[in-house]
């Protein structure tokens, strides 16, 4: 029987309150070693930590205990629980790899044995870290903005930002909520879903009222948020 550790990750603090992220990737590695006979002997996590950091207590302190006992296979729920950046997942998993461990992500479906898993892992790893760069490039957009014009025009703010006077900042609080939304659609969550989430846990929408599918998918693609999640 394969010997196998899990690992979860979550990046903001509403999903680690509520620790429904954190419950939910952890009941999925379960069922999953319960289904192909696999003996899980140990959970490692790292909460409200961001996937484009290396210096994760949760993910170290695996990588420790990897080397000291003889484990099979690190299970994650998706790939982008491991990381956000190709560089960072292919060193991660090269790392395992040295040490004789597979890697397997439930959510795509495949591992990094063979050539195709390792190949569709690259593909699945670039398309999240594009994703990453194309929002951090609206951010950078956002602030250049700010930093050139400080001045609000008198139309609609963007969920994330507010208005100080005469000058569009950050709001923080809106922007944590922003980060859950893109975590729990990385999670496969319809937007139906979201709303319903949002709603559930008292988080109001920009004029205050409730959420629906539709506005969570406007925020979600306008998507101006930190993602250093």
């Amino acid at each position: 029987m394969k010997k196998v550790i899990g690992y979860v990750r979550v990046s903001t603090e509403i999903q680690v309150e509520k620790d429904n992220s954190v419950r939910n990737q952890t009941s999925s590695i379960k069922k999953y070693c319960e289904s192909v006979g696999y003996d899980l002997v140990g959970m490692f996590q790292d909460e409200g930590i961001s996937g484009l950091r290396n210096d994760r207590e949760g993910l170290n302190k695996m990588m420790s205990v990897i080397k000291r006992d003889n484990v099979d296979m690190v299970v994650v729920y998706s790939l982008s629980r491991l990381g956000r950046k190709l560089v960072d997942v292919i060193g991660w998993i090269d790392d395992l790899e040295k040490k004789n461990v597979e890697f397997l992500s439930i959510k795509e479906n495949f591992g990094s044995s063979g050539v195709v898993g390792k190949l569709m892992m690259n593909i699945l790893g670039s398309i999240n870290e594009f994703e990453v760069g194309v929002l951090s490039e609206r951010i950078r957009d956002v602030k250049k903005f700010k930093k050139n014009k400080k001045e609000v025009y008198g139309g609609k703010i963007c969920f994330g930002w507010k208005r100080d006077n005469d000058i569009l900042i950050r709001d923080e609080d809106e922007l944590k909520v922003l980060d859950d939304i893109n975590d729990m659609r990385v999670m496969g969550w319809s937007y139906i879903r979201i709303s319903k989430y949002l709603n559930g846990n008292g988080v109001v929408s920009k004029n205050g009222g409730k959420w629906y599918s539709s506005s969570v998918r406007s925020v979600y693609m306008n998507g101006v948020m930190e993602l250093e999640s």
